[in-house]
């Protein structure tokens, strides 16, 4: 059984006396604790490649001027929000593991001295002086050699000095032995604190910095790439003291009286992830539980869909009740009996024991709200069955099934009094029996194993890769992994988590998730992009994060199996590779309805949804292709992504975006210049991928929810960005590149007014088009596009125009030139079919073993690749050299690198 993460009690202690209004003595505080934690690494020079970690380079390194220290700052480094400029990661030119760090000094200002601490935890490195610094270093932009300043500083701010000699332009591999330093007296080698430079370095110049390290015979100290081994310590060791400094700032964003009363502003922050906060850190008692008790009295039966509140007011009690939290003592007796009445009246509105036997597939109002609820049923009927006052008190049996206390939409059926429904559908599914807290509490164990074993077998989620609801269900996922309180379920979710790990691993690079996402609302990417990152960034041994939809990642004992490790930290090695994965949304088409699914998805079918991402070391190109036949849910409609990310940049890539038409939404909000509320059919096959919207398409939606016709007949675009470092316009194509990255899009339609000029005999339309004689093809319009003002948006000049996709990587090519006169010899034709307008695309694309792809653009139709039909039932759930699963198995296989894991979820 897993068990509550423990944190320190010296780091509990010590932080909250002296950190909480004190950075200096905070910092001080953290140096102590580390010294004291902080065993040497045991690792040989060669045994383990060095992995760099996206999250973590970037903050370690700083600038200085005058008196101070590359270490000044580092506060604000700590923060999960943390950006900057001055340095940034570079996959394109590098010499070890994913990236090198490249450093501009006139974004800093020109600094007196640049480099690297040891930690941002107050870890020191414990060196000795015969140890060799090495180090790989490239300046551009730099006339001549320079002798650069190398300084170590320890922790009492003593140096030891050199000088090493850097060439202009090129990478220098540097070695140097510590023995050859010069050393103030009293330096302590077993304490050092950091690693700098100091350099002449002019305006427009950069320094490429990577393979940093200390080593000798028998150990590796890693400063910019590390071993996995070090990576894993370090994570461990300072686990409690990252945990400890989120809940501290969670805990200081609002210092109250005690009364509970919040401004504005402080009640915008959801004040009781804040009281939690408090309580974690045992600090100011009385403040805390004055706004849980506040947050409470606010709960009403309106509420009880909202995100937040049932699975933080759950965690509370299992935290600090008095009865049976992990710290007893924190919570007052009046919070803690209101918390019960709370948690009764929200979960009496819609624990409806019924519902545990019903499908898995079917989820009420959306998949995080649906599990939302049912986890939170789950750990709440725990919660009463050993809590006397609470345990013999009977709960709902209702059987109407469908989504309670949503509102009161749609029609009920004869004879219902509204008044006293609350919610539901038409069903009759209660079989009269009452049942109390540990009867509701058994029953949903065995719906959760259902649900898990269920999704081991064939895939997950609905809102896929979803940037916002992703971090959203993992929480509820978390909630009953914690709290569940049964080892076979515990057991179960651990594997369902570190399987939902592997799959994030596989299209993601730098933090950056790639490939198909659904129910990624509104945007492309951009900062978005790291609100999934940010989870497991924590457990890579980034900072943490005490928000509202995080803070629940970090008091649980899940930890990274070192698979999931290498497939996040060690691209490289993992070269270009396509993942194929089964997807789940696809509605059973049942007509009638039934009773009860109102307000549902039914989606209990081996879906038709086929996600691909090819995956390269500096981008990903990915879709969902869904059969044309497909019946959608409501939801995997929503938000649909398909496209390429670059490692190198957010802001370069290439998404297919729909455009407006009117001022407002459905919803009534301010549109935005683009969305991804599109539908689109496509194929992709290796470096290839095709789109067009789709002309047509079908989606079943739950009786009470509308059909929202927005998503219909739309203006389509592709949205560039504004930061690739080549971008030109040739023969219809758009060319562009981003480092190692390169790309070639093409909108396809016909040259109407040439067409039309032709006639070759006839009456009517049989003027032009579909006689025996006439041209089997068309004239291609060129080009088919045009831009908006900012040029980061291709606007379709036909919306049901076919748009081509092509990549590769520049390591395939000597130069982006190389690479236009390779596309622009591809195979493409617009064939006709009976009505002028409508034709089938042929395409072979670049590559020796590019096939010939057939997309019918004229109507629905199944692609073919290489004469073969896109297979949408593929035998695996998850296949890719890294991640394997035969459909329905209950059996994932992970490697990397010698890094096995068999994962089984079989019945």
């Amino acid at each position: 059984m897993p068990r509550l993460h423990t944190l320190s009690l010296s780091v509990f202690t010590t932080l909250t006396l002296l950190c909480a209004s004190c950075a200096t003595s905070q910092e001080q505080v953290l140096t102590t604790e580390a010294a004291i934690a902080s065993p040497e690494l045991k690792e040989t020079a060669t045994a383990d490649r060095l992995l760099d970690f996206w999250d973590e380079s970037f903050r370690l390194f700083g600038t200085s001027s005058g008196d101070g220290s590359v270490a000044d700052g580092l506060e604000a480094r700590k923060l999960t929000n943390y950006t900057t400029d001055i340095v940034t990661a570079y996959p394109t030119d590098k010499r070890v593991g994913d990236f090198s760090l490249a450093y501009v000094p006139t974004r800093a200002g020109l600094p007196d001295e640049f480099g690297f601490v040891a930690s941002l935890w107050g870890e020191n490195w414990a060196l000795t002086e015969d140890m060799t610094l090495a180090l790989w270093v490239k300046p551009n932009n730099v006339a001549q050699a320079q002798a650069w300043k190398l300084t170590l500083m320890d922790a009492s701010g003593i140096d030891a000095m050199s000088t090493i000699e850097v060439a202009p332009d090129e990478w220098n591999e540097i070695s140097v032995a510590l023995t050859d330093l010069e050393v103030e007296a009293g330096f302590d080698w077993s304490s050092v604190q950091s690693l700098s430079f100091s350099a002449d370095l002019p305006e427009g110049s950069k320094v490429l910095l990577d393979g940093i390290r200390f080593f000798d015979d028998e150990r590796l100290i890693g400063v910019t790439d590390k071993p996995l081994s070090q990576r894993r310590a370090e994570a461990a060791r300072t686990r409690d003291i990252r945990i400890a400094l989120a809940f501290l700032q969670q805990a200081a964003s609002i210092q109250g009286d005690g009364s509970g009363q919040l401004s504005p502003n402080e009640a915008q922050a959801f004040p009781a992830v804040t009281a939690f906060a408090k309580m974690m850190m045992d600090e100011d008692l009385e403040t805390a539980n004055a706004i849980l008790i506040r947050q409470l009295e606010d709960s009403s039966v309106n509420d009880v869909w909202n995100l937040a509140r049932t699975p933080l007011f759950a965690r509370f009690y299992f935290m600090f009740s008095n009865r049976n939290g992990r710290y007893p003592g924190r919570m007052s007796e009046e919070a803690e009996a209101l918390l019960l009445e709370t948690l009764w009246d929200r979960t009496a509105a819609k624990n409806d024991i019924a519902l545990t036997r019903q499908s898995t597939w079917w989820m009420e109002g959306s998949e995080n709200h649906d599990l939302n609820m049912k986890a939170s049923n789950l750990v709440v009927s725990r919660i009463f069955m050993n809590e006397p006052a609470y345990k013999d008190r009977i709960l709902p049996n209702y059987g109407f099934a469908g989504a309670y206390h949503y509102g009161h939409a749609g029609y009920y059926g004869p004879g219902i009094d509204f008044a006293t429904r609350k919610g539901g559908g038409r069903a009759a599914l209660s079989d009269g029996v009452e049942y109390t807290a540990t009867d509701h509490y058994e029953a949903w164990v065995e719906y959760f194993k259902r649900y898990f074993r269920e999704r081991g077998e064939r895939g997950f989620f609905l809102e896929y890769a979803s940037p916002g609801y992703s971090k959203h269900s993992m929480g509820f996922v978390d909630l009953v992994h914690e709290f569940a309180g049964d080892p076979e379920l515990e057991d179960l979710v651990s594997k369902f988590v570190t399987v939902f790990w592997a799959d994030w691993a596989q299209t993601s690079i730098m933090g950056i998730r790639g490939g198909p996402k659904t129910r990624h609302h509104r945007s492309v990417g951009g900062t978005r992009d790291k609100q999934t990152a940010d989870l497991i960034s924590f457990h890579l041994g980034g900072p943490g994060n005490a928000g509202t939809w995080w803070y629940w990642n970090m008091i649980g004992d899940f930890e990274l199996p070192d698979v999931i490790w290498k497939m996040a930290l060690d691209r490289e090695s993992m070269g270009s590779f396509t993942y194929t994965s089964r997807g789940i949304g696809e509605e059973e088409n049942r007509w009638p309805r039934p009773l009860g699914t109102e307000r549902a998805m039914i989606v209990d079918t081996e879906s038709r949804l086929l996600k691909r991402t090819l995956v390269t070391p500096h981008y990903t190109l990915g879709t969902q292709m869904d059969h044309p036949a497909a019946v959608h849910s409501h939801l995997s409609v929503t938000g649909r992504w398909h496209g390429m990310t670059t490692a190198e940049s957010r802001d370069a890539r290439l998404v297919a975006v729909g455009l407006p038409k009117t001022a407002t939404d459905t919803v009534g909000r301010r549109s935005a210049e683009f969305d991804t509320e599109i539908m689109m059919q496509t194929v992709q096959t290796g470096r290839t991928l095709i789109l067009q919207q789709f002309r047509r398409w079908y989606a079943a939606h739950p009786t009470w929810f509308p059909s929202d016709g927005s998503r219909y007949d739309k203006e389509i675009g592709l949205w560039f960005g504004n930061d690739w470092d080549q971008r030109i316009e040739q023969n219809g194509w758009v060319f562009v590149r981003k480092g190692q990255a390169v790309a070639a899009t093409r909108p396809v339609t016909w040259d109407e007014a040439f067409e039309r000029e032709k006639n070759t005999g006839g009456e009517g339309n049989q003027r032009f088009f579909n006689k025996p004689y006439d041209d089997p093809k068309v004239k291609l319009l060129e080009p088919a596009y045009t831009w908006n003002e900012t040029g980061t948006i291709m606007k379709l000049v036909d919306r049901y125009a076919v748009i081509i996709v092509e990549t590769a990587n520049l390591d395939d090519y000597g130069s982006l030139n190389e690479f236009m006169a390779d596309v622009l010899d591809n195979a493409l034709e617009l064939h006709k079919t009976v009505v002028p307008g409508f034709h089938v695309m042929v395409y072979t694309g670049s590559g020796l073993d590019a096939e010939e792809i057939v997309f019918n653009a004229a109507a629905p139709d199944v692609p073919t690749i290489g004469g073969e039909p896109v297979n949408y039932a593929d035998d695996h759930l998850f296949d890719s050299p890294f991640m394997q699963s035969e459909y329905k198995s209950g059996l994932v296989e992970l490697n990397h690198s010698g890094h096995e894991l068999v994962l089984d979820f079989q019945q």
